[in-house]
């Protein structure tokens, strides 16, 4: 079984709003980290990827320029849960 991606609505009707290099480059990202998943691993410096504290516990944040991707990992689903997509100063409230 394949490692796939789920975007909630919140984040996929942000991601429509976006200019197309915008949505290319978060796009790329994310088949980078599928990748990486796929072959077992998940490269936190390479991919600027941090665990996230507080009200967001349990959660990762990925960075693509001025864009935050806030996403959990489920390893026993093979899925990775895109929860939220947002500017920086936007992406925490």
């Amino acid at each position: 079984m394949e490692w796939r991606i789920r975007i909630h609505r919140k984040a996929l009707k942000f991601l429509e709003k976006l200019q197309e290099h915008e949505r290319k480059r978060i796009v790329e990202k994310l088949v980078n980290l599928v990748e990486s998943l796929e072959r077992g691993f998940l490269p936190y410096a390479r991919l600027d990827v941090k665990k996230l504290k507080g009200k967001w516990e349990g959660f990762l944040r990925l960075r693509v320029g001025n864009i935050r991707i806030i996403f959990k990992i489920d390893v026993d689903r093979k899925e990775v849960f895109i929860y939220h997509i947002h500017y920086r100063g936007h992406i925490y409230q």
